[in-house]
């Protein structure tokens, strides 16, 4: 007898209960690592928002000394101040962007390793598991076969057998 059957007068009931004990620890785990994801998503999100308006702030204060500089030297260089300004522009786009960079990174590195600590598995476990089911499938689709035509006095394919069985 299957130690796993039901009618097994041996289990009783105890395999049940410690099974939803267990699921409903795992599904508290669950909830409580989500809502960590949410919150570090959150406070990346917060930081990011924190550090866009400072950097800001410091892009419109640089802003307006470059303005003032330019005033003054406006009738000195002429048209050469759009050409500082582009290039101020250029170095404040390359700033931002790495500073999105880096949060963007931090988040997914977080993520990545909350889902790790869960045993979450990723796309590549996904993938190998679902190579194995496609396998076991595969060979259970076979086993069946053999067993019907086992089942209805066929001979199994590769058996040598005659169809009357001698």
């Amino acid at each position: 007898m299957n130690q796993y059957d039901e009618h097994d007068p041996r289990n009783d009931g105890q395999d049940k209960a410690s099974f939803q004990d267990q699921a409903e620890r795992v599904s508290r785990r669950l909830s409580d690592s989500a809502q960590q994801v949410w919150l570090a998503g959150l406070g990346a999100l917060g930081r990011a928002q924190a550090e866009g308006s400072r950097f800001f702030d410091s892009l419109v204060k640089e802003g307006e000394a470059f303005e003032s500089r330019r005033r003054e030297k406006s009738t000195e260089d002429g048209p050469g101040w759009r050409d500082n300004v582009e290039e101020q522009l250029g170095q404040a786009r390359e700033k931002a962007a790495g500073t999105w960079d880096k949060v963007e990174k931090a988040f997914e590195d977080r993520v990545h390793g909350v889902l790790k600590r869960l045993h979450v598995p990723n796309a590549e476990d996904v993938s190998t598991l679902n190579a194995r089911i496609d396998a076991l499938t595969t060979r259970l689709n076979r086993l069946e076969s053999r067993q019907a035509s086992a089942a209805s006095g066929e001979p199994t394919p590769g058996s040598h057998q005659s169809p009357t069985g001698s």
